[in-house]
């Protein structure tokens, strides 16, 4: 099995210094070359995806299989509905796969992409973050498998969650080959005049951190773009009051 570890030549003090005053940061090289490309080859054999997507409140996520039972006027009803939404609100479309809570849950025992979930919450890693970030306090992190191709999107939200005490999320982006021009940036705004202040392109072995809330959205991808936009991301959270 591999050792995942994060590149010895990352110094999370000197790197927290950015983040706590930026409030973001992308970090190029983050693992280790071996560990970066154990975790690619993860991602790419995954055959474990659902598509999530919200109507208002309420979530979902429907295995790969059902979407593609779907009747073309279903689907076309359900792309209606979710282009209404994010013109109106807060909607989301891609597909991901919730590590941490089939680890939990038991969910797919022995599947090899669960190894994410025992790396982000290793003393190794969780150590970094509470350096980087600047919060001692961080307990424990979460993860999730994340594909975004053509016609998925996430819009403007700030990660604010009623249960979770979230400290920053954390996206570990995969993604070899990506351009700008393809959509499926990550990108901040400025909270009072909605203005792009910063965005994070995908790439490959990246991390990109951000302290939480903090107004952020996925630009839609496109029908050009030539390859999957590919991460694992999550949350740092504080324990949560008992």
């Amino acid at each position: 099995m591999i050792d995942l570890r994060i590149n010895p030549a990352l110094d999370p003090a000197i790197l927290g210094r950015s983040l706590q005053e930026k409030t973001r940061l992308q970090v190029a090289n983050f693992l280790t070359a071996e560990s970066a490309s154990h975790l690619e080859r993860l991602l790419t054999g995954n055959q474990i995806w659902y598509s999530t997507y919200n109507e208002g409140d309420l979530h979902f996520e429907v295995p790969q299989s059902e979407l593609a039972q779907m009747s073309a006027p279903e689907r076309a009803i359900l792309m209606k509905n979710l282009n209404n939404g994010a013109r109106d609100g807060f909607q989301y479309f891609f597909q991901q796969y919730y590590i941490s809570n089939a680890v939990r849950s038991g969910e797919n025992a022995g599947h090899p992409i669960h190894v994410m979930h025992a790396f982000v919450n290793s003393q190794e890693f969780l150590d970094f973050m509470r350096i980087l970030c600047g919060a001692a306090d961080i307990a424990y992190a979460d993860s999730f498998a994340s594909k975004y191709v053509p016609g998925h999107f996430l819009t403007n939200h700030d990660d604010k969650h009623d249960t979770y005490n979230r400290v920053a999320a954390y996206v570990l982006s995969m993604t070899r080959g990506w351009k700008a021009d393809w959509g499926g940036n990550l990108v901040f705004y400025d909270h009072d005049t909605g203005n792009i202040t910063e965005g994070f392109a995908p790439a490959y072995n990246t991390l990109n951190i951000f302290l939480t809330p903090q107004p952020h959205a996925v630009t839609y991808v496109a029908p050009f773009a030539g390859t999957q936009r590919l991460s694992y991301l999550g949350w740092l959270n504080r324990a949560e009051a008992t």
